[in-house]
């Protein structure tokens, strides 16, 4: 098999930015493992191959050092052994069971703050006739804002910084979905982390030891044998937790409505019963996930397929086209909240069938918050808007390369007396 090749598809194609789903294809048929010279990294996109690699001693995230760290600094994402243990014991318990429920409420009360103008407006047009149906573009009035304002509230961050947060996320976010290595993205992000360190750091400092019960304090105070974070490692999980946590909730929510509203017989079911919400979700991050790359780097000569890919290059692992592979799923294409091969059960752990959290030692630490913000901002959707429809000549479009969704969701419905 080639290593190289020029007939090999490109991921930074105009095709694959209009259908990723079709190259994927072509991908895990004809060039499982092969170095795409754009990114300069191996692409894998074979689900097999991809749940190995995550999992293998020998693979690690050294390529997040110059992938993230320059606008994270070192987090949780790019640690390794007991580094990365030991702070994933310090940070887990605010992300389950008791830690989480203990912010749920911030969460519903988020949710229902942001929807209360949109949902009033509409009703107003409704009862005075201008219009028969209310009609809210979802993406840009509610799923963009939901989750970075969770993450403000549970930080306990003034409201009248939220414009700053979102410009640093944004930054950051085009850092790191700059595979192609483009000088301005990369300027945008360094000059959001250096904002948000110039922030947060004193804020850090005048919290630590104050016994409060936002999460800055919590992660502050958090002790596991005596260990706990610095000033700067907390600074760099809240700057991951912004981006990661704001981008890929919003993504994960868009492109579940979009599914969803595409299936009306599933949204029908949703809208019957609220524990397949959950599926839907599941199922989003299997067929539609908001993440499409995850990066790893081989300590070692690394033998996939017969091509050998070298000690210390990157290896970017299409977690999208693993978890479409007809190998690993029956019909992958089709969106099916039902499916038996995608169990919801440990879809939230890392023994998901889907690869959308990842998978192995590195699983998303926030995967739990995530399923939690989905849950509540989709249950308030479907208690305030009945029979949701794409509204008339709106034609939902997918874009991005690292993440990916849509900017739009335009949707109509009949407002209910919840609302």
């Amino acid at each position: 098999m080639s290593t190289a090749t020029s007939e090999a598809p490109d991921i930074f194609s105009a095709e694959f930015a209009a259908d990723p789903h079709p190259v994927y294809q072509r991908m895990r048929d004809e060039f499982p493992v092969y170095f795409h010279e754009g990114s300069k990294s191996w692409l894998v996109s074979r689900h097999e191959d991809i749940s190995r690699i995550l999992r293998d001693k020998v693979i690690t995230n050294e390529n997040y050092s110059w992938q993230i760290a320059p606008v994270h600094g070192h987090t949780i994402i790019n640690m390794e052994g007991k580094e990365h243990s030991l702070h994933r014991r310090l940070l887990t318990p605010f992300f389950h069971r008791g830690g989480l429920e203990s912010f749920k409420p911030s969460i519903s009360g988020v949710a229902e703050e942001l929807l209360a103008g949109p949902l009033a407006r509409e009703q107003a047009a409704v009862d005075a006739g201008t219009k028969a149906r209310g009609q809210i573009n979802l993406e840009t009035e509610y799923f963009r804002l939901l989750p970075i304002s969770v993450i403000a509230r549970m930080l306990d961050l003034p409201k009248d910084r939220l414009g700053d947060f979102e410009r640093w996320y944004t930054g950051i976010m085009d850092f790191i979905g700059n595979l192609a290595d483009l000088p301005e993205p990369k300027e945008r992000g360094l000059r959001a982390k250096d904002e948000m360190t110039e922030y947060f750091l004193p804020l850090i400092a005048e919290r630590r030891g104050q016994g409060g019960s936002d999460l800055i304090s919590l992660m502050c105070d958090a002790d596991v044998n005596g260990e706990s974070l610095t000033d700067e490692e907390v600074r760099a999980f809240i700057s991951l937790m912004i981006t990661a946590g704001g981008e890929t909730t919003d993504r994960a929510l868009g492109n579940m409505f979009m599914r969803l509203l595409q299936h009306p017989d599933q949204l029908q079911a949703v809208y019957d019963d609220r524990s397949l919400i959950a599926d839907a979700f599941a199922e989003t991050l299997r067929h539609t996930p908001p993440v499409h790359i995850a990066g790893r780097t081989p300590t070692e000569d690394y033998e996939l397929h017969g091509v050998t890919i070298p000690a210390g290059d990157t290896i970017t692992c299409m977690v999208s086209a693993g978890s479409r592979d007809p190998r690993k799923f029956e019909d992958p294409d089709r969106f099916d909240i039902f499916r038996k091969d995608n169990d919801t059960s440990k879809a939230y752990t890392a023994a998901a069938d889907h690869l959308g959290f990842a998978n192995g030692r590195h699983f998303c630490v926030g995967a739990m918050l995530a399923r939690a913000e989905v849950e509540i901002g989709a249950n308030h959707v479907l208690d305030t808007m009945a029979d949701l429809q794409f509204a008339e000549g709106f034609e939902p479009v997918e874009n991005g390369l690292f993440t990916r969704g849509v900017d739009e969701l335009q949707v109509t419905y009949r407002p209910t007396s919840a609302s």
